[in-house]
């Protein structure tokens, strides 16, 4: 078995590397940023800037549900 010592080492090695992985910040949608950065809002209203949004983010959807 390893000595105590040892033990210790491992468990605060574990622990400093849970920490710093929490503490760093996720990294950003680069893409996302990119479109949002991209969108004309100079004279929109926010009703125009949340269509355009949802324009460019959302799939084409029909204009209304396939009948079955």
């Amino acid at each position: 078995m390893a000595p105590r010592a040892e033990h210790l080492a491992v468990g605060l090695l574990l622990i400093s590397l849970s920490t710093a992985a929490a503490e760093s910040p996720p990294a950003p949608d680069m893409e996302l940023l990119e479109f949002l950065g991209s969108i004309e809002t100079q004279g929109s209203t926010g009703k125009d800037v949340l269509t355009a949004i949802d324009t460019g983010l959302l799939p084409d959807l029909p204009e209304e549900p396939p009948h079955e």
